[in-house]
């Protein structure tokens, strides 16, 4: 259902997919999802940077499509 690179929507809250079951990266009927880091700061603006990237795997269910993304330049 999906795939790596989409955008999902898990208990209202927006998260990246960057694993599934079928490319190795979650266990099977879930998906491993990136929900970013909301408290980040840019090291440009004082921010530490060198953070370590977590990912939560969660049963496909609770997941579903995201709306249309808006992209701004």
């Amino acid at each position: 259902m999906f795939k790596r690179g989409d955008i999902v929507e898990m208990d209202g809250i927006l998260a990246a997919v960057v694993g599934t079951a079928e490319d190795g990266g979650a266990p099977e009927d879930h998906i491993a999802l990136w929900l970013g880091e909301p408290l980040a700061k840019r090291i440009s603006e004082g921010g530490r940077g060198g953070s370590q990237p977590e990912f939560l795997t969660v049963p496909i269910e609770y997941c579903k499509a995201a709306r249309q993304a808006i992209v701004k330049h």
